[in-house]
């Protein structure tokens, strides 16, 4: 169990199912009880943090413990990979840099989905204001670039 201190922003709000949360038409069948839940499509991971911190090794804890105990189904993948992160903060939630939270994500993320974040060739960060504190992911594989070649 992943204690949090004072410098670690949460809610005590968790929705299990959110059937507003649809992807390509597809709604999401989240996992997870706690803090941390997660959703496959294919390939595609997507995963959601009720917990707002740029610190690394909290993240790395918290996001870890889901994975080893929770979400089994995720096995670090070679090749180029796409991130999407959405930081959602309220009025009462200090203001985070987003590099610093993107990088405490990509740290996380390392070893669980993919094998070095040096794998990310995309990566879209964008901090909006809502009802709770939660960090949003979408990781998934890159398409295979088609590229012509004119004469």
């Amino acid at each position: 169990m992943v204690n949090f201190d004072s410098d670690v922003y949460h809610s005590g709000m968790t929705d299990q199912v959110d059937d507003a949360h649809r992807r390509g038409g597809q709604a999401l069948n989240w996992t997870g009880r706690g803090k941390v839940q997660a959703a496959m499509i294919g390939d595609e991971l997507n995963l959601r943090v009720d917990a707002l911190t740029t610190q690394t090794r909290r993240f790395k804890a918290l996001i870890g413990d889901f994975f080893r105990l929770e979400f089994k189904r995720v096995r670090p993948k070679w090749g180029p990979y796409e991130v999407l992160i959405d930081i959602e903060r309220t009025e009462a939630s200090p203001t985070h840099d987003v590099d610093n939270v993107a990088k405490a994500v990509l740290d996380a993320l390392t070893g669980v989905v993919f094998h070095d974040d040096s794998q990310v060739e995309k990566l879209l960060v964008t901090k909006t204001l809502g009802s709770r504190p939660r960090i949003t992911v979408t990781a998934r594989p890159m398409a295979k670039a088609r590229t012509t070649e004119i004469v």
